[in-house]
């Protein structure tokens, strides 16, 4: 069991502007489980899934490619789907990857 309480969150940079991410655990096939934190107008570039993709909007307003979501809206993503991420508020996102993302472009 892994059990990781609201105080023991360990927030990282990650190397695109305004976006942080508190990493829960990876998963044998390269996948990870992770809170997203996002500033209003930042975003993450498009990329490819090789696995499903679950998504769960926690607060904010977010673009997931074409789709619009809110507090409490949840996305599935099936393996070959592509698409970036954009703030259009302040957000937080859970996000859970069955396997790794490669990057479709580098900004």
């Amino acid at each position: 069991m892994l059990a990781i309480k609201t105080a023991q969150r360990d927030w990282q940079p990650t190397p695109y502007p305004g976006i942080e991410r508190c990493l829960f655990r990876n998963n044998d096939s390269g996948g990870r489980s992770s809170l997203v934190r996002l500033v209003a107008g930042s975003r993450f570039p498009r990329h490819a899934h090789q696995g499903t993709e679950e998504v769960v909007v926690l607060s904010g307003l977010v673009m997931l490619g074409e789709v619009e979501l809110a507090a409490g809206d949840y996305l599935f993503t099936e393996p070959g789907e592509e698409h970036d991420v954009r703030a259009l508020t302040d957000a937080m996102i859970f996000v859970s990857s069955q396997k790794a993302t490669p990057l479709l472009e580098t900004s």
